[in-house]
């Protein structure tokens, strides 16, 4: 069982400096798991206390039902991949891979054995006989992998591991490691800034900020009910746009009035206590719609915004927009007839409407 416990676990360095004030976060066994965040919000240095290469200030962290906070790296059954894969440059592949086994003096014949099964999985077998140098990034990284997986750990821990690698690769690598996690069916807690990676890889997300948990949740749910304005924000490519608004009541219920327009729909009580206050209105680009009766007939539905800059995505357009003083993007099929310098009308899905309190930034249960 490699379950992980992080119970109220704390990082002060040095100098007072607190990294991580009270984390808990439990990762059940063969979950994959992905720490993600801006840099500086300690998602690495919470994976390097779980690997045991940080100690930890306080708190209690648990791999399976053992207290590992004593525990040496060696001892953890975890196995890390680093950023920059951290190979011997003086041996070969092979030597590279069988090197931990060769320490715990493994048995010569289970070595090659382990060595030459993870290769095969890996694409790398050809590869055996050369020294790191001599390797693309790529391959770089499968070795890495490699020594990883001869070891059997529990748990295994990777900071980072694609961001050398270029875009085509960092792809690639991404599906390699997928099927990795579902072949060895064992816990993986991987290390991103790349909320691509975190939202294709994971099956939960933990969004990170100042060393705090913002939202620990499945990637569909953190895109389609973010807590706050900081995760609604990080998580989605292109971002959550936000307008600051007015709330207000009308005949039909309430209305949200920004500089120069607004939007109506029908909400629930519990924005009484909003009304006559600004909120933070989010919509994602996606579900700003250029065309189509089923909302550009709903006037009461739509906002007028100034195209600032078209960027032509292949399958799509990415339209920079000026929308009351504010920069919207809109994200629409190639075929729409969007160009710079255009005055667009978008429909707005009520349905998929964020609303965010200004102060606390919590996001508004309507």
């Amino acid at each position: 069982m490699a379950s992980i416990s992080l119970n109220h676990i704390k990082k002060v360095y040095p100098g007072d400096i607190e990294v991580i004030s009270d984390l808990n976060l439990q990762i059940k066994d063969k979950e994959f798991v992905v720490l993600v965040g801006p840099s500086g919000c300690g998602k690495s240095t919470t994976l390097r206390m779980i690997a045991g290469l940080e100690e930890i200030s306080d708190g209690e962290m648990y791999i399976g039902d053992r207290k590992v906070n004593d525990v040496a790296p060696k001892d953890r059954d975890i196995a890390m991949v680093f950023q920059n894969y951290a190979l011997y440059p003086h041996m070969t592949v092979y030597k590279n891979m069988a090197f931990a086994l060769k320490l715990r003096k493994t048995p010569k014949d289970e070595i090659d054995r382990k060595v030459h099964e993870a290769a095969k999985v890996l694409d790398i077998e050809h590869l055996l006989n050369r020294k790191p140098k001599q390797l693309s990034g790529g391959q770089r990284q499968r070795v890495a992998l490699g020594r990883a997986m001869v070891r059997d750990p529990a748990v295994f821990l990777l900071d980072e591991p694609l961001s050398n690698l270029d875009a085509k690769l960092r792809t690639q690598m991404r599906t390699e490691i997928i099927k990795l996690h579902q072949k060895l069916d064992t816990t993986f807690v991987y290390v991103t800034h790349d909320q691509t990676e975190a939202m294709t890889m994971g099956d939960r997300i933990v969004v990170m900020k100042g060393g705090e948990i913002q939202q620990a949740d499945t990637p569909q749910t953190l895109y389609d009910h973010p807590c706050n304005l900081f995760v609604a924000g990080f998580i989605g490519s292109p971002q959550m746009n936000f307008m600051d608004a007015e709330l207000g009541r009308d005949a039909d219920g309430y209305k949200l009035t920004f500089a120069d327009q607004s939007l109506h729909f029908a909400g629930s009580d519990a924005l009484s206590e909003y009304v006559g206050k600004t909120v933070v209105f989010g919509i994602r680009p996606e579900n700003l719609h250029t065309s189509g009766e089923k909302f550009t007939q709903n006037t009461a539905h739509t906002l007028t915004m100034h195209v600032d800059i078209a960027e032509l995505m292949g399958a799509e357009i990415y339209a920079h927009c000026t929308c009351d003083g504010t920069s919207v993007t809109v994200r629409t099929p190639s075929g729409e007839p969007i160009h710079a310098g255009d005055t667009i009308t978008a429909a707005v899905d009520m349905s998929r409407i964020h609303l965010f309190d200004k102060q606390t930034e919590r996001a508004i249960a309507f």
